[in-house]
């Protein structure tokens, strides 16, 4: 798949399908698969197994890191596709409405990990993955930073036990912060260099 757009999976034991049209892929009643299983994306027939697998599997992941399942479902479906989404179009291909999705972009947009951008002449909002390596390494160690600055200005607060804790902690999330900066500038070192 060159630039991504969703297809539904073949089925082995069905004649070979035509154009399809919006009738025919609201056919199967919504959240069922062609083995008649629920899916775990809603309005998900146009993608594959692998694919709806993977946009739920996010949901839950960045469900863990307080954000709504639908936020995580559409990172998930951002990092698939190879080129800008407008918000019409992820409508239609996740089968969830329109102004959840849009509250969803911003925050994904929030945590810098989709940017918008406009075409000439268009109004249109489109989003966008950022799917590289670094950038989302790098996102996470600010929300890690500002997480060991907060438990750092505990530490001159807090008595006996509760400091020696405190004071642990901030060092253990600072060397974390440290190493995945190193790792980061590591790997895009070996990346220029290839």
């Amino acid at each position: 798949m060159t630039d991504h757009e969703i297809t539904p999976e073949p089925d082995a034991d069905a004649a070979p399908a035509a154009e399809s049209s919006p009738a025919a892929e609201s056919s199967p009643a919504a959240g069922s698969s062609p083995g008649g299983s629920l899916s775990p994306v809603p309005g998900h027939e146009g993608f594959s197994g692998a694919e709806a697998a993977f946009i739920s599997e996010m949901g839950s992941l960045m469900e863990r890191w307080g954000l709504p399942q639908a936020t995580g479902r559409l990172f998930g479906y951002l990092l698939l596709r190879n080129r800008p989404v407008d918000l019409d179009t992820m409508t239609r291909e996740l089968g969830q409405a329109k102004s959840g999705l849009s509250v969803a972009a911003r925050q994904l947009e929030s945590w810098t990990l989709v940017r918008r951008s406009t075409r000439p002449g268009s109004r249109r909002i489109d989003y966008e993955a950022v799917g590289d390596l670094q950038h989302l390494l790098l996102v996470n160690n600010a929300h890690m930073r500002k997480f060991t600055e907060t438990l750092s200005s505990g530490v001159p607060v807090a008595r006996g036990e509760a400091r020696d804790r405190l004071a642990s902690l901030a060092e253990l999330f600072s060397g974390f912060v440290e190493q995945t900066e190193a790792l980061v500038a590591a790997w895009e070192a070996r990346r220029a260099a290839s």
